[in-house]
């Protein structure tokens, strides 16, 4: 029997060893495919919805008629399909140069009995076909509620951290758990005694804490030791699932997605270190990184802040002598502070040069 849950878009296998997610021969720091859908964001995920209308609509014109025209036009979709498919996270690895799809339309126009079962309500093919399309269906919604509720769980509870060590990490995960138990118990309580809960914050319905995998242990060859190690080969049902476990994987071991604070997209902080930057190359740059070219801008901001107080320490005091000799009144003495504090405000905002700062400073 030909299997359309074929690796890959449905059942789907990846080793972790304490740092690294193994896919297809090569590692991968923990947390590398779950920081990637969250750059790929919302247009990712909606990439899917067309390709996969017209895969279904050719797909039931084929199952129908079963002809070269019919089974030449789906065989079209499910390419097109899988070409969107192959560019969400994990499966960018493991689809290209898969055509093993392809083989499912000849197969069931050289078995039109087995395609007979399959179209047939309560068969065993039946439900395998029912289930393999309502997968497919999904994935796009559970991809949107694992963008949406991770980028709120790092930005309410992991943005404000005292340090980025695990530990951090680990404790601001645990109280993102207990505030969602928590949330999840009051909606319960609220529910049972017939009110309509009213908090929006965050969609519990997507919300689970429970990832179905099946799990063996397997030998591996550590790359940094080349030793014999043990590793978890987990099968996964889904895409999502596989993204929760490599993102929690992931902190664990110190990694965790993060917003550049240069270019403001997402990647993977490793090792528990306070990375504000990613390594991309900023357009215009001649090859610089946004990590390069975000250090230089924060020397860049420090200087001017340092600048800034400094000068307006300067004018301060100067002012405060006048007003204790009695050279300007108190309220002149309010007006100038007032101010200095403007021009220092416009200075840090780059919209005086130093020259000119300093200057009408001198000026007061």
């Amino acid at each position: 029997m030909y299997y359309m849950n074929h690796d890959a878009v449905d059942y789907f296998r990846v080793d972790f060893t304490p740092e690294d997610s193994i896919v297809d021969g090569k590692h991968y720091p923990l947390g590398t495919f779950a920081a990637e859908m969250l750059d790929r964001g919302w247009e990712a995920a909606a990439d899917i919805r067309w390709p996969l209308k017209r895969f279904q609509e050719e797909f039931q014109v084929f199952l129908a008629s079963r002809n070269p025209s019919s089974s030449g036009m789906a065989l079209q979709a499910m390419r097109e399909l899988w070409r969107v498919l192959g560019k969400l996270p994990l499966y960018n690895k493991l689809l290209p140069g898969d055509h093993q799809m392809e083989a499912l339309l000849p197969y069931l126009r050289e078995h039109p009995d087995l395609t007979d079962d399959m179209l047939t309500l309560g068969t065993p093919r039946n439900e395998a076909y029912t289930r393999w399309m309502e997968k497919l269906e999904g994935l796009e919604d559970e991809l949107r509620a694992f963008i949406r509720n991770t980028e709120w769980m790092l930005e309410e509870f992991f943005q404000d951290l005292p340090s980025r060590r695990r530990q951090d990490y680990l404790q601001a995960y645990a109280n993102y758990r207990w505030t969602m138990e928590e949330a999840m118990q009051q909606r319960k309580d609220t529910e049972d005694e017939g009110e309509v809960w009213e908090d929006a914050t965050v969609d519990l319905d997507t919300v689970s804490f429970d990832y179905p995998v099946s799990i063996s242990l397997v030998p591996i060859m550590e790359t940094r030791t080349h030793r014999l190690a043990l590793a978890e080969q987990m099968t996964f049902e889904s895409l999502a699932s596989f993204l929760y476990v490599d993102l929690y994987k992931g902190m664990g071991a110190g990694n965790l997605p993060r917003r550049c604070a240069h270019c403001g997209r997402w990647f993977l902080a490793e090792g528990g270190y306070d990375t504000l930057y990613c390594n991309r190359v900023v357009p215009g740059t001649k090859g610089k990184t946004c990590r390069q070219v975000g250090a230089h801008e924060r020397e860049k901001e420090k200087r001017q802040t340092e600048t800034a107080a400094r000068e307006y320490s300067r004018a301060y005091n100067r002012l405060k002598a006048r007003k204790r000799r009695g050279r300007i009144t108190t309220d002149e003495w309010n007006q100038q502070v007032a101010k200095a504090q403007a021009l220092k405000d416009a200075f840090t905002a780059r919209k005086l040069t130093r020259e000119e700062y300093v200057q009408k400073l001198d000026a007061l």
